[in-house]
């Protein structure tokens, strides 16, 4: 537990702030998602306002990725990759950094599995580099206008 309280400590203002408000927010991310699906939730959370504010304290996309994975790994609520990328790719689009939600499939052992991530300029940014090698993705990213 101390080990964990010195990281927190460790990070910045602002990754503090970005933690803590995905560790409130993924628990509403995965409601919605069960309560309106997909392609409603992906359809508003992409209607809404950018709110890109110059700061002096811009975090990387990855470290954001990083941040929201951590929360998801240690908040109470359940957080799954789709409720991870959704919230990412939401914060994302609200701070104006152009983000794709990415969808694989693959067959393990005779069952079928998914995996979201989210993806700047074609790179993983919430996942492993190799994601795309261990999850066939879909031909296109998932675009935003499908979902209206």
């Amino acid at each position: 537990m101390n080990k964990r309280i010195a990281k927190f400590r460790a990070l910045s203002g602002p990754e503090r702030k970005l933690l803590l408000g995905s560790m409130l927010l993924l628990p509403l991310f995965w409601i919605g998602l069960h309560v309106f699906g997909l392609p409603r939730l992906h359809a508003w959370l992409n209607r809404s306002v950018q709110v890109a504010r110059p700061s002096r304290y811009r975090q990387e996309p990855a470290a954001m990725g990083a941040l929201v994975n951590i929360a998801g790994d240690h908040g109470p609520w359940p957080s799954t990759c789709l409720t991870r990328s959704l919230l990412l790719g939401w914060l994302l689009h609200r701070r104006g950094v152009p983000s794709e939600l990415r969808i694989g499939v693959r067959l393990d052992e005779g069952r079928l599995e998914a995996h979201a991530w989210v993806e700047c300029d074609g790179k993983p940014i919430n996942d492993a580099e190799d994601v795309a090698a261990r999850f066939a993705p879909f031909d296109e990213a998932l675009p935003h206008k499908m979902f209206a």
